[in-house]
């Protein structure tokens, strides 16, 4: 059985894309779910946030030399990015498989023993990107209610459109979180009713709080839920609630996604 293939992605650079696809992983593992995190973003941020040392990873299973996983524990692996990605990025431009590559990749056997693809984006809408909108079945886009926040999404869902119309006809929009949300500036409230005014359904009702709280685990290489110092943190509650609203939107049992 294929796993299925869930991309957090935005133009828009520091929304909170790696963040969530980092602790909505773990949350999943922690339900017994098989996860792999891929990191497709050459700055590895997300590679950086979970090992002690740089593993071999995405480039080399894109170069086609190996397929290396890294466990994290014995639910959570994770495909390791690095700044080679990039060099990657420039010399696939022009290949005709240039954007076929992630997805000829997952279909390799070893991704079936995984139920789920966590899938990082750079905050852009390169070669990388858009090979990991070809071989994802669920788009999330996290978004800040700050301003600019709309800023680049425009860009994404024509993008999106044109994936789905010559690549990959099953991508759906699944989901919009607002993440780093204060409720008490005004312009918040304002831009976060302007998000939900865009997309709608889309927009999930848990938003994830901004919290110095989510740093202190990433530098502990931590996930939020199995930090104990954070056992009745808001920003753990809102994570489990996120998760639980995510997942029953992916089994059929929320609002479904009717975008682009």
């Amino acid at each position: 059985m294929s796993p299925r293939i869930l991309l957090f992605s935005n133009q828009k650079g520091g929304v909170g894309k790696t963040t969530l696809t980092r602790e909505l992983g773990i949350y999943a593992a922690s339900l017994g779910r098989k996860v792999l995190l891929v990191d497709c973003d050459p700055q590895g941020n997300l590679s950086k946030s979970l090992l002690d040392e740089p593993q071999p990873g995405l480039y080399e299973a894109l170069s086609g030399e190996s397929l290396e996983l890294s466990p994290l524990d014995s639910q959570l692996s994770l495909l390791a990015a690095d700044l080679r990605l990039a060099a990657l990025e420039r010399r696939l431009v022009g290949e005709i498989d240039a954007y076929n590559r992630l997805k000829e990749l997952f279909q390799e056997e070893r991704f079936r023993d995984f139920d789920f693809l966590f899938l990082d984006t750079p905050p852009s809408l390169g070669v990388l990107t858009v090979n990991a909108l070809s071989a994802a079945g669920h788009l999330i886009i996290p978004m800040n209610p700050s301003l600019y926040s709309m800023q680049g999404t425009n860009d994404l869902l024509a993008t999106v459109a044109k994936v789905k119309t010559n690549l990959n006809p099953g991508l759906s929009l699944t989901g919009v979180i607002i993440n780093a949300w204060d409720s008490v500036p005004v312009i918040t409230r304002q831009i976060r009713s302007e998000i939900e005014g865009s997309f709608g359904d889309l927009v999930l009702a848990t938003v994830l709080s901004k919290c110095i709280k989510l740093e202190e685990a990433i530098a502990q290489k931590r996930g939020v839920i199995h930090h104990k110092r954070l056992e009745r943190s808001r920003v753990k509650q809102e994570l489990q609630q996120l998760g639980q609203e995510l997942f029953r939107r992916l089994d059929g049992g929320g609002k479904p996604g009717g975008r682009p």
